[in-house]
């Protein structure tokens, strides 16, 4: 099987793994939630899931980027099975008790394991599955697992299933995920097997990576500052699982754009940016719990899927595949910011406009530069004349035999089958200085005579 029939196979592979990676985390997730608002808390519950959980996330994809990934590089296999372990291990407190401390510390926990597993399967997007599947995968993969985790809530009334039923969920997804990249770790551990792109690994475009860097954090601070998703909307009979369908719907079509063409991945990008004054100006207008939920949602998918898109093909052209997660990382940190913006100023709601205002147009000339930077055209290289093509031919030539000035002089003249007492009345200097040169032009060139020196560089110049 060819190397690019062996990623598009893998594609299937890796979207079920990415699937079942982010169902088992919401699943813990929402369950940590739901038993957080049933607790007193020292901090808001939205502040310890959305500003707390996520900067742990972060933590933990920061953690496999840069500390673990290196030492750990035939050993990838095993840094899964330990966060998944150790992710089941954390969940149980953070889910089952009742002592607040435990449950704020133990859900933080399992957020940071969670962040390592992100940066396992980020890292196989990047490496086995090709550029024009990769957005389809990931946004597929996310997609079902929004509507696996509604159907899981359906079996228990509509909630997500919590307590002893949740660990006990999540310890099925653990197995799941195990068995599912068991084939992708002769792959993944083997870098002769792995699938190699077509390109050559290409300098890293540190312009590109500074403007995607900027876009993520700014579109995600901007994006949570106006709608914060709150958790009193539960209270008062939001189906947060039902929700989270239009953030699949959202991620599948942002997918298989951006797959089709990236311009039209980064154009649906800036456009769900309207997302934070649409969600401002509709709770302004009396809108709230559904509608303002499935819309945030699906407006959020799309962001989403491109800004981690967006990074992973930059390491998969700098073959530096370990630094797939950073757009989900720099997501994350955007979350946590926008929604930190968004408590900080939720009984402020003008101030919360205008902050949001400029942050949306630092926001916008920041996409604005990332997309003349990737896909403006670029101009048309000034035509070359035969005289310049054939003086770089001999430029070329001469560099690789390291000749003088003056045996280039001779070089030059040579190849208009001139003789030495031609050359010499040419360069205004004696025959003996002619063969001087010419031995010279001679033992640089591996040659023995006149006719070897044409031969030599008509094909050293073909």
């Amino acid at each position: 099987m060819g190397e690019r029939a062996a990623m598009r196979k893998d594609w299937a592979l890796i979207a079920l793994v990415i699937c079942l990676c982010f169902l088992l985390s919401s699943t813990g997730y929402l369950s940590w939630l739901y038993h957080a608002m049933s607790l007193p808390l020292p901090v808001s519950v939205e502040f310890l899931t959305m500003v707390c959980g996520y900067l742990m996330q972060a933590a933990g994809l920061a953690l496999y980027l840069f500390v673990l990934r290196k030492p750990m590089r035939d050993n990838t296999w095993q840094l899964l099975l330990s966060a998944l372990t150790a992710h089941l291990l954390v969940l149980a407190p953070a889910t089952l008790s009742t002592s607040s401390s435990l449950v704020l510390v133990c859900g933080c926990l399992a957020n940071v394991f969670y962040g390592l597993i992100q940066g396992y399967y980020l890292e196989l997007l990047c490496t086995h599955v090709g550029a024009e599947h990769r957005g389809t995968a990931f946004g597929c993969g996310y997609g079902a697992s929004t509507l696996l985790t509604w159907l899981l809530s359906l079996s228990v009334g509509g909630a997500l299933a919590r307590g002893v039923p949740c660990l006990a969920c999540c310890l099925v997804m653990s197995v799941g995920v195990v068995v599912l990249t068991r084939p992708a770790k002769a792959l993944f551990d083997n870098e002769e097997r792995a699938p190699k792109p077509d390109n050559q690994p290409q300098p890293l475009d540190y312009i590109t990576l500074s403007l995607v860097c900027a876009a993520i954090v700014l579109g995600s601070l901007v994006k949570t500052a106006g709608f914060a998703f709150p958790a009193a909307d539960l209270s008062s009979g939001v189906n947060l699982e039902f929700s989270r369908i239009l953030y699949g719907v959202g991620l599948v079509a942002a997918g298989l754009a951006s797959d089709r063409d990236r311009r039209f991945g980064l154009v649906l990008c800036g456009l769900s940016l309207v997302m934070p004054f649409l969600m401002l100006a509709l709770s302004g207008a009396g809108a709230s719990g559904i509608p303002l939920w499935v819309l945030g949602y699906l407006l959020t998918g799309i962001y989403v899927l491109f800004g981690v898109l967006l990074t992973v093909d930059l390491a998969a052209e700098a073959g530096l595949p370990y630094l797939a997660g950073l757009g989900m990382l720099l997501r994350h940190v955007g979350d946590a910011l926008g929604t930190s913006l968004h408590l900080a100023l939720a009984d402020k709601p003008v101030a919360l406009i205008v902050v949001t205002a400029v942050l949306f147009v630092a926001t916008a000339m920041v996409f604005l530069q990332l997309y003349l930077h990737m896909f403006a055209p670029k101009p048309e290289p000034e035509p070359v004349s035969p005289k310049q093509q054939e003086q770089a031919r001999f430029e070329r030539f001469a560099a690789t035999h390291g000749l003088s000035a003056r045996e280039r002089d001779v070089l030059r003249l040579v190849l208009t089958e001139k003789t030495n007492a031609e050359i010499a009345g040419e360069l205004f200097v004696s025959e003996r200085t002619v063969k001087f040169h010419m031995t010279n032009l001679l033992k640089k060139t591996g040659c023995k005579t006149r006719l070897e020196i044409l031969s030599c560089y008509a094909e050293e110049t073909a």
